[in-house]
């Protein structure tokens, strides 16, 4: 028998599709490219978001920038009208209406001259009533209100108001004029009168004339029966300067009140006087000008503040300040000075509305300055010298009438005089204020408010807040992360960081209500007890853990061994009953039993209940999360192999946390502090209700405080629309986007740094 090979047939194949050549894709090939696909688009998406909060985060720095930008647009000044005018007589006063579509011209005849501000209106001539053929001599119109002045060279006083009233029929807008007498009195009857100031008050008023170096005070009563004529009393009496005073008297002002007097002369001098009922006092003469007399004086809005220009050409604002020494509790101060004019400065024209006013000095060149800010905004040339000239109400236009006879009118745009970089980070000189100070103050009682637009105090207290936020928080957040990644049972450690994370999901808003509400009272009660508690709590937390460990309990090792956490937790509530129990027992040996009493007394401070202690626990709190969560993931991600290599060479598990894992996740741990500074300085809510929001600028614990972010929060609602506050809360805004994105930056480039260091381990 042959050995013949046997055959076996594969069975029939069952599958239809086409079959496998050399190089056509597998399945898993083919799924392997479309994952490679879809990682590719993913990537591409990740790095276009990433594109796009880097334009968005920059795209918010260009709009604070944009919206911060007309601020430093100066002013504009420009030429509107020249109309050669034909009066009979001097021009001796001049009022415009606040939409200058009119001026008032007063002549010495007296005569009013209704003046169209156009090329060609027809002059309207309108007599001064109850004056005749009198011939004026000297002019007094308040730059608040319509009040006026007239004296004439026979001593005579017209007493009434003059005004431009805007009046509207049907859609047409007019302009009126009203001349309204209120008396005529002989104030120096025969002497030739060259000064003359009044305010009016209730039913009369004050009246001052210096007549042939005499300065004559003057009380208008006035009682207006029911029925029959007013009755009119005047008492007058002479104010007793030095015979031996050769200096010429060259202005008077009054303040609102009528109870203050300045005399300036020609010797640069001026004088303060106390007008009471019957009888007056000179308080100081105050050396002005350097050399020659004063020619020009005014108060700017407020009747706080004296604008003076001498012969020299010098310019300079003073304010009273407080002096125990004067026997009125004031003293004159220079707060101010400006550019000289080359020649003297003859016409001061204040503003209605701010702190702005226009100098004219004798050859024709005018300027505007702003007093708060030292700043000559604008200067141009006014042309000849000038006789009579006026601010519009609104600030934006300038009239004047020269030597000859032209009457000009400038439109000026100053949008926000208030602004300078000095007025934002330096220290200035304001009303009322013995020396030069950091304050923000953006609105007052009235409409001669100065404002005070100083960023410090806001800067201050947004790094106030922050430093001791930081001061609880990263202390507690790093070594609470150290603990929980080093040395707590794991089966405990998943829910305490969970916990700790759901922190941070309580709104600002809660955070900063309970600050305001419970926690500042809470603390009142019991500040000692609190500022005792970093050593009290520490002390007993740790002798309490030492004395745990000890052999004197022997029997419970095993016990405390497994449950470490909770003797620790144990320990520390003993620590807080502790605080509490010693407080009130620190306060009686120490503080006399009343801290807030004892620190008025002794450390001159006052206890404000809303303080930095609190808003440091509140955004401490806030921020404890943050670094706690980014600590413990970098305390965690720290290679195993070199915590075991440090236990086998045989240090403790606190020397290895130490000197191996703090280290190794130092790049993380920096991160984390940054990004918790950035959170603590752009905390809005907390800061908003937990602090008085009071700018000052006090390290004190026991003070309130005002952060750039809840400044822009309370200002913003009441700002007006591209106002100067407006623009100014847009810095504020600018600020802080500029410390939180430098500071990220700086972190990132540091913890890049460490990061490479520390690659090769």
């Amino acid at each position: 028998m042959s050995d013949s090979p046997v055959v076996v047939e594969s069975p029939p194949s069952t599958t239809t599709g086409r079959p496998w050549r050399l190089g056509s894709k597998t399945p898993a090939t083919a799924a392997s490219a479309f994952r490679r696909r879809i990682d590719r688009l993913a990537s591409s998406l990740i790095s276009l978001s990433g594109m796009g909060i880097i334009c968005a985060v920059l795209g918010i720095g260009v709009f604070l920038i944009l919206e911060t930008l007309p601020l430093f647009i100066g002013p504009r000044v420009q030429a509107a009208l020249e109309r050669q005018l034909s009066l009979e007589d001097t021009a001796f006063w001049l009022l415009v209406d606040e939409h200058q579509q009119v001026a008032l011209a007063l002549n010495k005849s007296p005569q009013l001259s209704l003046i169209p501000l156009t090329a060609n209106g027809s002059i309207t001539q309108i007599p001064v009533p109850d004056l005749g053929k009198e011939r004026l001599s000297a002019v007094f119109a308040s730059s608040n209100t319509s009040d006026i002045a007239l004296a004439t060279e026979q001593g005579k006083v017209w007493i009434g108001t003059i005004g431009l009233k805007t009046v509207f029929e049907a859609t047409e807008r007019f302009i009126r004029y009203d001349v309204e007498p209120m008396a005529v009195i002989e104030a120096a009857p025969g002497l030739r009168i060259d000064h003359i100031v009044w305010r009016a008050a209730g039913q009369g008023g004050l009246l001052v004339a210096v007549a042939e170096g005499f300065v004559i005070v003057t009380r208008l009563t006035i009682q207006r029966p029911l029925i029959g004529p007013a009755r009119k009393t005047l008492d007058s009496f002479a104010l007793s300067r030095p015979s031996s005073d050769e200096a010429r008297i060259t202005g008077l002002l009054m303040d609102e009140k009528a109870t203050q007097l300045l005399l300036s002369t020609s010797s640069g001098m001026i004088e303060r006087w106390h007008l009471g009922t019957n009888e007056s006092e000179r308080i100081e003469t105050v050396a002005v000008a350097s050399q020659g007399s004063i020619r020009a004086m005014a108060y700017l809005l407020g009747d706080r503040s004296v604008v003076v220009g001498g012969e020299d050409g010098s310019l300079s604002s003073w304010s009273l300040v407080r002096d125990e020494t004067s026997s009125d509790g004031w003293r004159l101060k220079r707060i101010h000075s400006f550019r000289a004019h080359p020649t003297a400065v003859v016409t001061i024209s204040p503003s209605s509305r701010d702190k702005c006013f226009i100098t004219v000095s004798a050859d024709g060149v005018s300027r505007l300055h702003y007093m708060t800010s030292e700043r000559t905004l604008a200067r141009w040339q006014a042309g000849a010298l000038p006789l009579a000239a006026d601010f519009a109400p609104k600030g934006n236009g300038f009239l004047m009438i020269g030597t000859d006879g032209v009457l000009r009118q400038w439109h000026i745009h100053n949008p926000h005089p208030e602004f300078s970089w000095r007025s934002l980070f330096g220290k200035i000189q304001y009303e009322g204020y013995e020396q030069p100070e950091y304050i923000w103050q953006s609105t007052g009682g009235t409409d001669d408010f100065e404002p005070k637009f100083s960023l410090i105090p806001l800067i201050f207290g947004t790094l106030k807040g922050t430093f001791y936020a930081l001061l609880l928080a990263v202390p507690l957040a790093l070594f609470g992360a150290l603990y929980c990644s080093q040395f707590l049972e794991k089966r405990l450690r998943s829910p305490i960081k969970s916990t700790i994370e759901l922190m941070a999901a309580l709104p600002s808003v809660v955070l900063g209500f309970v600050a305001g509400v419970v926690l500042s009272s809470l603390v009142q009660r019991h500040i000692v007890s609190v500022l005792i508690l970093p050593v009290v709590l520490p002390l007993v937390a740790v002798s309490g853990m030492f004395l745990a460990h000890s052999k004197m309990f022997p029997a419970a090792e095993a016990f405390i061994r497994r449950h470490e956490f909770w003797v620790l937790i144990f320990w520390v509530v003993v620590g807080l009953v502790m605080a509490s129990c010693v407080g009130p027992w620190v306060e009686r040996l120490f503080f006399k039993g009343d801290f807030e009493a004892w620190l008025l007394q002794f450390g001159g401070s006052r206890y404000d209940q809303r303080n930095a202690l609190v808003v440091g626990w509140a955004i401490g709190f806030a921020v404890i999360p943050i670094i706690f969560t980014i600590c413990e993931d970098a305390f965690s991600a720290v290679p195993s192999h070199l915590v075991g290599a440090s236990l086998a060479c045989g240090a403790s598990a606190w020397q290895t946390a130490w000197r191996v894992v703090l280290p190794a996740a130092g790049s993380g741990v920096f991160s984390a502090i940054m990004i918790g500074f950035g959170r603590a300085v752009g905390e809005t809510m907390i800061v908003l209700m937990a602090t008085g929001n009071t700018p000052v600028m006090d390290w004190s614990i026991f003070n309130g405080f005002r952060a750039l972010s809840a400044n822009i929060a309370v200002e913003i609602p009441e700002a007006p629309y591209g106002g100067t506050l407006y623009r100014i809360l847009f810095v504020s805004a600018l600020i802080l986007f500029s410390m939180t994105f430098i500071v990220n930056t700086v972190a990132e480039l540091i913890r890049l740094r460490l990061r490479r260091q520390l690659q090769g381990l």
